[in-house]
């Protein structure tokens, strides 16, 4: 009969799962850092399906892996550093994908390229979830949803009808509509103080 592995290390698990194929030693591992893998790979993708399949790809590459993790840094650092890599490869094939059929999109269903600069700029400056915060006092929820979906995670408007159950396109493009004039305001004069 196999030990419980409750107690045991990281490092003791990975050891077992490597040497003795433990799958036991695995359910471990994986109960201890299934949480924290799925939140790391919600915060890049922001969508609760997605980031399921994220963390089941993840741990699928960590066991594959197992064998090159040396233990010189903690396992966790390793399992992040992995999750990090593959969410940030799946969301930037998924927006690259998104920018190349940019061009034949028009109107509302196109993205504004300015808008999505702007939000990619305050992100990198770690502004964003400060302007979001913002944005949730003047926008409906369902405002703000459609907002970030379009501009900042490349979904188109039917995606987004779907997704947030809106009776046609129509509803969907006048939530983006509505929240792009919204947030034009909480921009605008921040935008024209830089520009001058």
């Amino acid at each position: 009969m196999e030990r419980d592995w409750q107690g045991a290390t990281d490092g003791a698990l990975v050891d077992a799962i490597v040497r003795q194929g433990s799958e036991i030693a695995g359910t471990e591992l994986f109960r201890r850092y299934r949480k924290r893998v799925y939140v790391w790979c919600f915060n890049l993708a922001h969508d609760r399906d997605e980031a399921v399949d994220l963390t089941q790809e993840i741990f699928i590459r960590a066991f594959q892996g197992l064998e090159g993790f040396d233990g010189r840094s903690r396992f966790s650092t390793w399992l992040y550093q992995i999750a990090r890599n593959h969410c940030l490869n799946v969301v930037g094939a998924r927006k690259r994908q998104w920018r190349k059929s940019l061009a034949d999109l028009e109107g509302v269903d196109a993205p504004d390229p300015g808008v999505v600069d702007q939000l990619e700029k305050m992100e990198q400056a770690g502004e964003l979830d400060r302007l979001l915060k913002s944005a949730a006092r003047t926008m409906k929820r369902e405002e703000l949803e459609a907002f970030v979906l379009h501009h900042r995670d490349g979904m188109t408007v039917k995606e987004i009808s779907r997704l947030l159950k809106c009776e046609n396109q129509t509803g969907a493009r006048t939530l983006i509509q509505n929240a792009r004039r919204k947030f034009g305001r909480l921009t605008g004069p921040t935008q024209r103080g830089q520009d001058s």
